[in-house]
């Protein structure tokens, strides 16, 4: 399905409330995937948590939860890239929305997913409410960018990077960077950032802003999936292995709601 048009718009799957792609004013923002893979273009959601959980195993409340290993002998990327949600529509929106319940999660959550497309901007919000008690939440969202040739990011605020060990899980310490302005092309890009400001994406054709609310961390990754035509910049809640350290994890009580959002528009 698709809402908008063929200037300014984007194309969605059911499956997994799912953007296939993204265009602007005739510009390609977010890449189709080339392979099928939702996590290797478009714009996933994911959900009950947005990186890697360590070993696919966790404990909550005393209870261990055995999660689908997809990442060698670790999960990724959430639990319903793989669920049909329902939804309803108009001329520039659609809603999807969906009863959440895993044998791999600790409770029962309603959740939904709105695009909106407003002159130059696609908005997206996630809604979470919790049916059954305490329940832990992590919302990421892995969105391919359209680059050509030399690009860049900036922002206003300050970027601190999650030091990892083990390659990719946090070990709790966080360093000052400066990626403002760089040639991205030359930097292979996988890992976690706390960016405190909007961040700007441009390349040699056009400019979009990511603008991000309860949102603070953001993964950004140029490698093996991106190709030479795209980069994630990938808004998140919490950290990677988020069950396990618990940077960013959200809990939220029975009848709770807890809601995230992005946007992207074009600059001029």
């Amino acid at each position: 399905m698709r809402i908008g048009d063929g200037n300014t718009g984007c194309s969605l799957n059911q499956m997994g409330a799912y953007v296939e792609e993204l265009w602007i004013r005739g510009k390609s923002i977010i890449r189709k995937s080339n392979d099928g893979h939702m996590t290797h273009g478009g714009a996933a959601v994911l959900f009950p948590f947005g990186n890697r959980i360590r070993n696919a195993v966790y404990e909550y409340n005393g209870i261990e939860y055995k999660l689908p290993k997809n990442d060698g002998e670790n999960s990724i990327h959430g639990l319903v890239r793989d669920i049909l949600f329902n939804y309803i529509s108009g001329n520039n929106y659609v809603e999807f929305y969906t009863y959440f319940r895993n044998v791999s999660y600790p409770g029962n959550a309603e959740i939904s997913v709105r695009y909106e497309i407003n002159g130059t901007e696609l908005k997206t919000v996630f809604t979470v409410k919790s049916l059954s008690g305490t329940i832990p939440v992590e919302i990421g969202f892995h969105p391919y960018f359209t680059v050509t040739g030399k690009y860049s990011i900036d922002y206003s605020g300050n970027a601190m990077k999650l030091q990892y060990k083990d390659v990719y899980f946090p070990d709790g310490r966080y360093i000052p960077v400066n990626l403002r302005r760089l040639d991205l092309r030359t930097a292979k890009l996988d890992n976690a950032y706390i960016i405190d400001s909007d961040i700007s994406l441009r390349d040699e054709n056009h400019g979009i802003l990511i603008s991000r609310e309860n949102m603070p961390y953001t993964v950004i990754y140029n490698g093996e999936f991106a190709g030479n035509n795209a980069i994630a910049v990938e808004p998140m809640t919490g950290a990677p292995d988020v069950y396990h350290n618990g940077m960013g994890l959200i809990t939220l009580e029975a009848g709770e709601k807890f809601h995230c959002s992005y946007s992207v528009s074009l600059l001029e």
